[in-house]
């Protein structure tokens, strides 16, 4: 059968790309904005045009054959590289631009940096807003990949990302130890001094906690945890019974100390923690995803000062 491209109308690879993703036709239905029915009919002459079922139902999910499966990378792909070549039909105007912005980000950008990131975005390109999802065990390309998001703040020497995105260094921050205000802990605080008492564990799988442990194991002592937390809500009125010590990347401790009666103490020798963004090749060249970029270096380098990271290895820069 001639399955060439001149016999498929384009509405219906649209169609098979969100049933690759929900495989329901319900909600492929509301997705798109049509019925189920014009969403059951483009199946169908789908279906004829390729000769093939595509998608079998079951109890639970409509389940794609090996045809489907075969033709969702490149279909995805294509669809990605006309919706990327139809937005950079139009110059991005942030001044004008109505557009969400998603990114997932570590719960310390989103305590010590989103508030500039919200503010500045709201000056600059006042239609546009930014939904942010708290960063995950995960590598992301498929979210990346779908436009669910577009961008991931991760870490470097995480491998926690897909190889096979683009990633480029944001900035570097140090951890830090925090302490009740009128312990007495040094400016500096050595392992030793760190394991003195019981800590507070500030994720479920968080990088800069699995470094502290490392750190720590490199010079033959282990803390003790006093309590494990997902995120770094409650750390302040923990903190405030006087019974632990806890480790966080220094733009936290600065925004906690502001706030509470706490103490910032340096790591001695320093732990540095190198922050990415990283995206997904397809939409490298999107106007509006480059400005918002260059608008998130701007304010890093307000922040943390021009110098390039220097505090690592070799970088991972964009492919």
């Amino acid at each position: 059968m001639d399955t060439s491209l001149a016999r498929l109308d384009l509405n219906l690879l649209a169609v098979f790309d969100i049933l690759m993703q929900e495989r329901n036709v319900t909600r492929a239905a509301e997705r798109l904005h049509l019925s189920q029915s014009t969403v059951s009919h483009s199946l169908g002459r789908l279906r004829q045009a390729l000769g093939d079922p595509l998608f079998v139902m079951t109890r639970r999910e409509m389940v794609p054959t090996e045809r489907a499966k075969a033709l969702a990378g490149p279909v995805r792909s294509a669809l990605a590289l006309l919706e990327q070549g139809l937005r950079q039909a139009e110059a991005f105007d942030p001044a004008s631009a109505q557009r969400v912005f998603r990114i997932a980000a570590p719960g310390s950008v989103e305590h010590g940096l989103l508030p500039g990131v919200v503010e500045r975005l709201w000056q600059r390109a006042p239609h546009c807003r930014l939904e942010v999802c708290e960063l995950a065990d995960s590598d992301y390309e498929r979210e990346l990949e779908k436009g669910e998001l577009d961008l991931v703040i991760g870490f470097a020497g995480a491998n926690h990302l897909s190889p096979r995105l683009w990633r480029e260094e944001w900035f570097c921050n140090p951890l830090v130890c925090l302490s009740p205000l009128g312990s007495d802990l040094p400016e500096r605080v050595t392992p030793s001094e760190l394991v003195a008492r019981p800590h507070i564990h500030t994720s479920s799988w968080g990088h800069s906690q699995a470094m502290v442990d490392h750190w720590l194991a490199e010079q033959g002592v282990k803390r003790e945890l006093g309590v494990r937390v997902p995120s770094f809500m409650a750390v302040p009125q923990l903190m405030a019974t006087g019974r632990y010590l806890v480790v966080v990347p220094e733009l936290i401790g600065r925004h906690f100390c502001r706030y509470y009666p706490l103490r910032m103490h340096a790591l001695a020798p320093e732990i540095p923690i190198v922050y990415l963004m990283a995206g997904h090749q397809l939409t490298n060249h999107d106007g509006a995803i480059r400005w918002f970029k260059a608008l998130l270096h701007e304010l890093a380098r307000e922040r943390f000062g021009p110098t390039p990271c220097t505090c690592h290895g070799p970088a991972s820069h964009p492919k």
